[in-house]
């Protein structure tokens, strides 16, 4: 029996180990320098379930484009190579600056990472993965509405409803939205027929 996994993706720095530590109680290094998670490392969870915590992709601390580039490659290798055993992914984005860093790789003709990402995984493992907004305590809550709304219009191709009840507003440093998220993924587990390893706080 081939093992499953528990993918999580993000870009560095948008506070991806921080939520997995967060949601599932793993001992997963932190750090503000983006680029923490160098390397695709997986957690064992329970029958023959893991975690994969995949390294941020994107712009990296004293890295050269070339490894980046690298990477990047790693992670859609292993992204297509699994796909057929990948239970469940959920892709962490620092919501808080979505608009103004979309718009500035707009300008140098590069798509939204976190768009494009999410997109490769739901055509990828044929479901749409679950989206934690993260860092919703960086601002006030017009702007993170904002960019919540531009996100889900250009991640739906601008229908909204195919991705109601995927998309979280969260914040790992101060916990809000991370409960809704955490019994989601519980659930979706044991639709699975996974047990899963950490407790469940029902809201």
């Amino acid at each position: 029996m081939p093992d499953k996994y528990l993918v999580f993706t993000g870009r560095p720095n948008a506070g991806k180990s921080s939520i997995i530590r967060e949601i599932v109680g793993l001992d997963i290094a932190t750090g503000k320098r983006p680029g923490t998670t160098r390397n695709i490392t997986k957690y064992p969870l329970s029958q023959r379930l893991f975690l994969v915590d995949m390294p941020g992709y994107g712009k990296m601390v004293r890295v050269s484009k070339n490894l980046e580039s690298m990477r990047k490659n790693r992670i859609i290798d292993f992204l297509e190579s699994n796909a057929q055993n990948i239970v469940l992914a959920i892709h962490v984005l620092d919501i808080s600056t979505f608009i103004e860093i979309t718009w500035r790789l707009e300008k140098k003709g590069i798509t939204s990472m976190d768009v494009e990402m999410v997109q490769f995984l739901a055509k990828t493992i044929g479901k749409f993965p679950l989206v934690a907004a993260n860092k919703i305590d960086k601002t006030d809550k017009e702007e993170i509405d904002a960019n919540l709304n531009e996100f889900i219009h250009r991640v739906s191709n601008g229908h909204p409803s195919d991705v109601t009840g995927f998309i979280f507003p969260v914040s790992a440093k101060t916990g809000e939205g991370l409960s809704s998220l955490k019994n989601v993924i519980h659930e979706k587990l044991v639709v699975k027929g996974y047990r899963t390893p950490f407790k469940v706080k029902r809201i």
